[in-house]
């Protein structure tokens, strides 16, 4: 008895093997080096797009100091009699809306003040009124003065008031009193 055994196609079926394993190990290669690449891309990119916003970071800390050197060239060096003046326009000032809103509340009917001026020290005021037939204008200004001094919006800054002046002037239809008066600081 003879057995015969073909090797051939057995060769063949390891031959269709190997090609099967060459080609799943190249699709796993191909797709390791395809996922390599995507992954050198995006580090790439990344790389590239930080690289921008180091460029642009530094550019805006150039920016700033350089204006920062424009500021220190441009500073005003402050001595102490500005600080001193300074000071002293804060802790002196005035409100003036308030002492002039107590001025027009207080003010009798028909009359008027037509200038104000402050040197500093001295508030002076003047102004016309006309006078009724009683002829009680300089009652009526002194009880003027009389709330101006008493009223604690006014009498804050300034502590004493005068009358400066009183005239009377007659017009042709009616007669007119003018006034002036100060308050010292």
């Amino acid at each position: 008895m003879r057995y015969t055994i073909n090797l051939i196609r057995q060769i063949r079926i390891d031959e269709q093997k190997a090609v099967l394993l060459k080609n799943r190990i190249f699709t796993l290669a191909a797709s390791c080096a395809g996922m390599l690449v995507i992954a050198i891309l995006v580090l790439v990119f990344q790389i590239l797009s930080m690289e921008i916003k180091l460029k642009n970071e530094k550019q805006e800390v150039n920016r700033i100091e350089m204006e920062y050197g424009k500021y220190k060239a441009t500073r005003m060096v402050i001595d102490k009699a500005d600080i001193e003046r300074l000071d002293s326009l804060q802790a002196n000032r005035i409100y003036w809306t308030k002492k002039i809103a107590v001025m027009a509340y207080y003010l009798p009917d028909n009359y008027w003040i037509t200038r104000f001026t402050f040197d500093g020290k001295m508030f002076k005021v003047t102004g016309y009124g006309y006078i009724t037939q009683n002829q009680e204008q300089l009652i009526t200004l002194d009880d003027y003065l009389n709330k101006i001094r008493a009223d604690s919006t006014y009498n804050d800054v300034f502590g004493a008031t005068y009358f400066n002046a009183v005239q009377r002037s007659d017009e042709e239809s009616q007669s007119r009193v003018s006034f002036e008066y100060s308050s010292i600081r």
